[in-house]
This record gives structure tokens, C-alpha cells and sequence, in this order.
């Protein structure tokens, strides 16, 4: 019997400096938990104005402890205005096994979705620069996007008659106002076609002069033929195709010497007076809350959409002094950033 205790103990003393070896040793829980997988991230935008999502991207996920370019790695492919190649890419990300792939404007992110569903692809996705997510069926509920796919709303739609209203107090005298959108695409035709811009541009007592464009070509040969006597100032719609083509708005605006309204306030770096809208930067870094959270084990599709932190108004002094403009002092006074 004494045998027998004396075993059970021995057995015991051995299990326990076995548990012990293991909680000090490269095996314990503590200690794989903090080996952190290398993630690999599929990046797609539009066309390079675009990349500054993915630039707040980087800056967000720093700001939660990620090594990037260690823990994280990017594959970052902006289309050049063809979305031809999407599909390549998605399937490439897939193969590679991608852990997520991170998408800017409404054309990428329905590209992306529909290649997904044709080849049974599961990658989650996060998204930003999207005018409309429900409308342009990429998600079917904002509360509850469903499938693999969440991100930011750029709520552009939203704020179409604010910014109008916003522009027209910044130039009273403003009559006719250039409104250039794609006939082709559903998105772009309903935004010009949005009740409530032009409920507002009634209101205000200013006409909208519809602009329509399909490619580079038509743009610049409209641009050419606008004077003065055609329009007194050009109002950007949440369309990628005017922010792929932003130059011709800048050369347009400054040849005739009129205010040019931005889609987004980082590009007045390059032109245009004024603009109201959250940042393609600070959108993608706001995303970056999402993407961790999807790193981390949540699916995509319960992380219900979120809407901008902030819209802003920004003002571009330097570039109505260069086109010899003055702007009300209410608005700057409103102005959350003004470019000296």
C-alpha cells in the first residue's frame, strides 16, 4: 500500500515539473498568442487619387500596434480607370490565400463582389469611397451588410444639396452651375437626377447645365466648347469618373475663371475653391477599425456599415486668388481648413 502512495506521488511530482517546464517554456499559451500571423492584404483603387484611402489604411492600423510591411502586408494595384483586371487580381488574392482585400469607389467594390460570388471566392472585404452602399446593391442592409463585405459609406449622396447650398452662399452670384456625370452609368445618373439637389438648386434660384460624359475624350472635347456665356461655375457629383479626370475640371475652371466645387477636399492640393466632404485619408484610416476587427475573427458581414467621423469644409484661398475670385466671409468664417 505504501508502494502504491508513494507511486502516486512520484507520478504527481512529475506531471507537475512537466506543467512546469511548459508554463516557462516557448510552448506556453502566453507566448504563441503573442506570435502574431503575418496577414496579407489585397489593395484595389480605381485610379491613383484614390490611393490616399489606402494611405490612411497604413496610418489607422500603426495606430493599433500593427508592424506594417512585417505583420501586414500589402499588395497595392490601382486600375488606371480599367476594371478589366479585376478579376485577375481577386483571383490572384485568393490563390495567394489573402486574408482581406481593401477596395476604393463603388465600380472596384462591385467588381470585386461580383467576382467573388461567380467564383465562390470568401475573402472579406472592406470598403470606402462607396456614394450609396445599398443602392448600389454591394450591401443589403447598412445595420447588417450581410455576406463578407462591410466598410465606410462616403454618404456623397447625402450631402449633395448641403454642398450646393454651401456653394451658393460662397458665391452669391453664381447662375449656372456645370454638372458633369456619366449617361451610362446608373449611379452617376441617378445622383444628377437626385430629387433633392434639385429641389435646392430651385430654391436657390440657379440652374444645373447637365454635362454629359463617358470618357477622356468626350470631357475634353465638352470642356473646349463651354464659355462663359454656357456656365458660371462647376459643382463635382460623387462620380468616379470626375475624379479620375479632375484635371480637366482644374484646366476648365481656370481658363474661364470660375469657382470649381471639389468632390473631396484633398483635391483642392491640385485646384478647385472649395469643397464639403469627409477625406478619402481619413476615411481609409477611419477603416482601419473595421479591418482589425476582421483580423481579429468578426465577420465581416455582422460590422454593420459606418458613416464618415467628420465632414468638413474646406476653403482654397491660393486658388481664388488665382483666379481672381472673392468669397463670402460667412463661409470662411464655417470653413474647417483653408489653403493659404
Amino acid at each position: 500500500m505504501t508502494d502504491l502512495i508513494d507511486g502516486c506521488r512520484i507520478r504527481a511530482l512529475v506531471v507537475f515539473l512537466i506543467l512546469l517546464w511548459f508554463s516557462g517554456s516557448g510552448f506556453s499559451t502566453s507566448r504563441v498568442d503573442q506570435k502574431r500571423k503575418i496577414r496579407h492584404i489585397g489593395v484595389i483603387v480605381y485610379a491613383d487619387p484614390f490611393l490616399k484611402s489606402y494611405d490612411g489604411l497604413r496610418t489607422g492600423l500603426q495606430s493599433k500596434g500593427y508592424q506594417l510591411d512585417k505583420e501586414v502586408i500589402f499588395a497595392v494595384h490601382s486600375l488606371n480607370r480599367d476594371l478589366s483586371g479585376v478579376d485577375a487580381l481577386v483571383k490572384e488574392f485568393a490563390a495567394a490565400d489573402f486574408d482581406l482585400i481593401f477596395t476604393a469607389t463603388t465600380l472596384v467594390t462591385k467588381a470585386v463582389k461580383a467576382c467573388e460570388l461567380k467564383n465562390r471566392i470568401d475573402i472579406p472585404v472592406v470598403f470606402t469611397v462607396v456614394a450609396a452602399p445599398v443602392d448600389s446593391k454591394i450591401v443589403s442592409s447598412l445595420s447588417h451588410p450581410g455576406a463578407d463585405i462591410t466598410g465606410i459609406s462616403h454618404v456623397s449622396k447625402e450631402l449633395l444639396s448641403q454642398r450646393l447650398l454651401l456653394f451658393k452662399q460662397a458665391f452669391p452670384e453664381i447662375k449656372r452651375i456645370a454638372v458633369f456625370f456619366n449617361p451610362e452609368n446608373e449611379l452617376s445618373r441617378a445622383a444628377f437626377k437626385q430629387r433633392d439637389l434639385h429641389l435646392a438648386a430651385r430654391d436657390l434660384g440657379v440652374t444645373m447645365v447637365p454635362c454629359r460624359v463617358r470618357d477622356l475624350k468626350e470631357m475634353q472635347s465638352l470642356c473646349r466648347s463651354l464659355s462663359r456665356d454656357n456656365i458660371d461655375s462647376i459643382f463635382m457629383l460623387p462620380d468616379v469618373l470626375s475624379v479620375a479626370f479632375f484635371a480637366e475640371f482644374i484646366k476648365l475652371s481656370r481658363r474661364l475663371q470660375i469657382p470649381l466645387m471639389v468632390i473631396d477636399n484633398r483635391l483642392l492640393k491640385s485646384g478647385g475653391v472649395m469643397g464639403y466632404s469627409p477625406d478619402f485619408y481619413s476615411v481609409g484610416k477611419q477603416s482601419a477599425i473595421l479591418v482589425d476587427q476582421i483580423l481579429k475573427g468578426a465577420r465581416p458581414g455582422d460590422l454593420a456599415i459606418q458613416n464618415p467621423e467628420k465632414v468638413k469644409l474646406a476653403v482654397s484661398l491660393k486658388e481664388m486668388q488665382r483666379l481672381s475670385l472673392k468669397i463670402s466671409e460667412d463661409i470662411l468664417l464655417q470653413a474647417d481648413e483653408v489653403l493659404r
